[in-house]
C-alpha cells in the first residue's frame, strides 16, 4: 500500500485563540498534518493552564511548562511560540508569520482587533491568500464575554437538561464551536485549492450560534409545533422508550428504541412480549401517551438482569441499547495516550 500524506501536510496555521474552541480546532488540524504553531503570552500563557482541580497531580508540558490536564486536552500536536502581542517586537513577529500563513485562528474582542492590527479588512488587504477565521461569544453582542456555560444557559439547553436547569458536563458549546472553525477552514483552504486565481477567506464563528443551530430537532418541534421542553432528563420528545433507562440490578441501561419493531424485540427479550400488543404500547404515540406507566412495566421486568447480560441479549436481537458506565469502565479497555 502507497503511504499517503496526511490530508493537511505542508499547511501552516497560526492558534492566536485561548481556552477551548479555537485550541480544540487547532489540535484538530494538527492531527490532520496541518503545522499549527500556538502563541501564549509570557508569563502565563493559556488561562487554562491554571484550571487545575486539588487533585490533580503537576503535570507540564512536553518544553516542561506548567499546564494542566484541561490545557492538555486541547493542545496537542503543536509548535508553542511564547510572544506578548503588545508589545511592538511582538507585533512585528506576528506580522511576519502571517505572511507565511495559510490558516488563521483568533478569538480576540473587537476592540482589541485594531491594537493587534487583525481587522479583517485589513489582514485581507495585507495578506490576500489568507484564511481568516474568528470566534466570537454572541454573534449580535460581540464585546460580551461568553464563557460556555453562559451560552448554554441562553440558547435553551439548560432549560431542557436535568431536573434543574443543568449544564451539560463538558463546555459543549466551545466542543461545537470548534467543529465550525475547522469547518470554515477546510472550506476556505478547499475553496482556495478549487479556484487557485482567488484569494483567502473571513469566516466569523459564533458561540450562541452553534448553540442554537446544534437545537436542531428540538428547536423544529418549538417552531412548527410549539413545544417548550423544560427539564426533560433523558427522555426524547418524540420517541418512547428513547433515553428511558432501567435498573438493573448493577447498575443503569439506557434504551433508544426508534421503532415499533424494535420495541416488540425489547419485550420479547424481557419476556413481556405481550406488552407490544396492547394498545397503549402498540406505536410510538400511544407510547409517548402512556410513557410512565410503560417505563414501569418495562423496569418490573428488567431489575433482576445484569447490565452486561442485558446489553448481550438486546444485541443480539436488535434492540439498540447501552450500558451506562463510568469514566473508569469507559476508558478501562481504551489505551491511555497520557500514561
Amino acid at each position: 500500500m502507497n503511504h499517503q500524506p496526511a490530508s493537511l501536510e505542508g499547511i501552516r496555521v497560526l492558534e492566536l485563540a485561548s481556552v477551548l474552541a479555537g485550541p480544540l480546532a487547532g489540535t484538530d488540524l494538527a492531527l490532520r498534518g496541518a503545522t499549527v504553531t500556538k502563541v501564549e503570552r509570557p508569563p502565563h500563557g493559556d488561562v487554562t493552564r491554571s484550571w487545575r482541580p486539588p487533585t490533580e497531580p503537576h503535570v507540564e508540558d512536553a518544553d516542561g511548562n506548567p499546564a494542566s490536564a484541561y490545557w492538555m486536552a486541547a493542545n496537542r500536536g503543536k509548535q508553542l511560540v511564547w510572544v506578548d502581542l503588545g508589545t511592538t517586537e511582538g507585533l512585528d513577529w506576528l506580522e511576519s508569520e502571517l505572511s507565511n500563513t495559510d490558516v488563521l485562528i483568533q478569538n480576540f474582542k473587537s476592540a482589541d482587533l485594531a491594537k493587534f492590527n487583525l481587522q479583517p479588512k485589513s489582514v485581507a488587504k495585507r495578506h490576500p491568500r489568507l484564511i481568516h477565521v474568528r470566534l466570537v461569544g454572541f454573534r449580535h453582542q460581540p464585546e460580551r464575554l461568553a464563557y460556555d456555560v453562559v451560552v448554554q444557559a441562553e440558547t435553551g439547553w439548560m432549560h431542557m437538561n436535568g431536573n434543574t436547569p443543568t449544564r451539560m458536563p463538558v463546555a459543549l458549546m466551545d466542543v461545537l464551536a470548534s467543529h465550525s472553525i475547522r469547518e470554515a477552514a477546510l472550506e476556505g483552504l478547499f475553496g482556495r485549492a478549487r479556484h487557485p486565481e482567488s484569494k483567502g477567506s473571513f469566516h466569523e464563528v459564533a458561540l450562541d450560534e452553534c448553540g442554537v443551530e446544534a437545537l436542531v430537532n428540538q428547536a423544529t418541534n418549538h417552531l412548527i409545533g410549539g413545544l417548550s421542553p423544560a427539564f426533560a432528563g433523558n427522555e426524547h420528545p418524540n420517541i418512547a422508550p428513547y433515553g428511558d433507562l432501567l435498573r438493573c440490578r448493577d447498575g443503569y441501561v439506557v434504551l433508544a428504541v426508534g421503532s415499533d419493531r424494535q420495541f416488540q424485540a425489547l419485550c420479547d427479550v424481557l419476556e413481556v412480549g405481550e406488552m407490544a400488543a396492547e394498545d397503549a404500547f402498540v406505536n410510538n404515540s400511544n407510547r409517548l401517551k402512556n410513557r410512565q406507566d410503560l417505563m414501569e412495566r418495562l423496569a418490573g421486568a428488567a431489575c433482576h438482569w445484569s447490565k452486561s447480560t442485558l446489553i448481550q441479549t438486546c444485541t443480539e436481537r436488535g434492540v439498540p441499547a447501552g450500558a451506562v458506565q463510568s469514566l473508569p469502565e469507559v476508558f478501562s479497555n481504551r489505551p491511555n495516550p497520557w500514561a
